[in-house]
């Protein structure tokens, strides 16, 4: 029985990825020399850098340790090598991101009635003083 497309592993190009994190092409390349046993790349034809979704997952930690909080390399690579760092799955950080946007949204509208609120009483008062 042949595998639908739903179970074949999809793979991205080191562009896609670049496109999707926000990380320069030079700094992923640069990652994968560095961490190349965490990430576990693979490789298509010419060497091509191929991403699954948990590589991009751990290219993400690996950035988040260097720019995030401030490992150095060494730390870094002691800190995923030893297995003892598991950071938040691309679905948990999407999550979040999506609730933090709502909040921002509820802030937003909630500003904007104490803004309305505020125009009302200063009126309020503005006619008041008038007498």
């Amino acid at each position: 029985m042949a595998e639908s497309s739903q179970e074949k592993e999809k793979y991205l190009g080191i562009k896609q990825v670049s496109l999707n994190t926000g990380l320069p092409a030079s700094t992923i390349r640069y990652y994968d020399q560095q961490f190349e046993e965490f990430l576990e790349l693979k490789r298509g034809s010419g060497r091509r850098r191929l991403f699954t979704e948990e590589a991009v997952e751990r290219l993400l930690v690996v950035h988040r340790l260097l720019k995030e909080d401030g490992l150095s390399l060494r730390q870094a690579r002691k800190e995923v090598l030893e297995g003892g760092f598991k950071g938040p799955s691309q679905k948990e950080s999407s999550r979040e991101i999506e609730d933090l946007r709502q909040e921002v949204d509820d802030l937003r509208r909630q500003f904007n009635e104490l803004r309305e609120i505020q125009k009302r009483t200063l009126a309020l008062f503005s006619g008041l003083t008038k007498d």
